[in-house]
């Protein structure tokens, strides 16, 4: 009991004196928990608190905390693999993220962080086995297109990003970004013309576009295009 006492007084002193809003609420949950530290829901909520308020690092501790009551919840190890992600700790976030589609293999938010925590480790094919987790689960989710194709991309598999990139400007034909890359998958199949036409669509979406710009400039020295 001291222990957690000592631990939930540690958390209000990293709280600083500006973030009153934060200090008021976190108050609430930390009574709750003075008089039951096995109250999961008030560990959670002050974990998502701290999170949401930008205490990244605090709320991991926090988070950990919850774990104990219920360490076989899998949107917990999700939401802890979520805040290594964005700390960049990468291998911890994997650990996590792994955890919790071992617990729920149909997690999709769990597989989409996986894919950008793989991608970012450099490991293409774990981040395209996780987006295409992702899309087998959730096919609304179109924005998956996008990523599975930076994966084809990095694996040099230019007529797969291209396919997928296809799809997702069928249903999002004003995206710059997805006309830059299908632009880089056309440079990859030698089609300078299709991928002239593609960097051209991203500069008409996005003017401000420079990498867009810069490869149309290098294309168009060509008189055919």
């Amino acid at each position: 009991m001291k222990t957690t006492h000592s631990f939930i007084e540690n958390v209000l002193l990293q709280i600083p004196p500006a973030s009153k809003n934060l200090r008021a609420m976190a108050l609430l949950l930390v009574k709750r928990l003075k008089k039951n530290p096995g109250d999961f829901w008030s560990w959670d909520n002050l974990a998502n608190l701290f999170f949401s308020e930008g205490f990244v690092l605090q709320s991991i501790d926090i988070y950990h905390k919850a774990l104990k009551i219920k360490p076989a919840l899998p949107v917990l190890h999700l939401r802890i693999g979520i805040a290594y992600y964005r700390l960049a700790y990468l291998g911890k976030a994997i650990v996590e993220l792994e955890k919790a589609v071992s617990l729920d293999p149909d997690l999709a938010m769990a597989h989409y962080y996986l894919g950008f925590a793989y991608h970012h480790r450099g490991d293409s094919d774990q981040s395209l086995h996780h987006f295409q987790r992702v899309k087998e689960i959730s096919p609304e989710t179109r924005i998956v297109y996008y990523h599975m194709a930076e994966a084809y991309l990095q694996r040099r598999r230019f007529q797969d990003a291209v396919d997928v990139l296809e799809k997702l400007l069928k249903v999002s034909p004003c995206s710059a970004t997805a006309w830059c890359a299908l632009g880089e998958a056309y440079l990859g199949l030698y089609k300078n013309l299709e991928a002239a036409k593609a960097f051209r669509s991203a500069l008409k979406h996005n003017p401000q576009d420079k990498r867009a710009e810069t490869m149309l400039d290098m294309l168009t020295d060509a008189p055919s295009i």
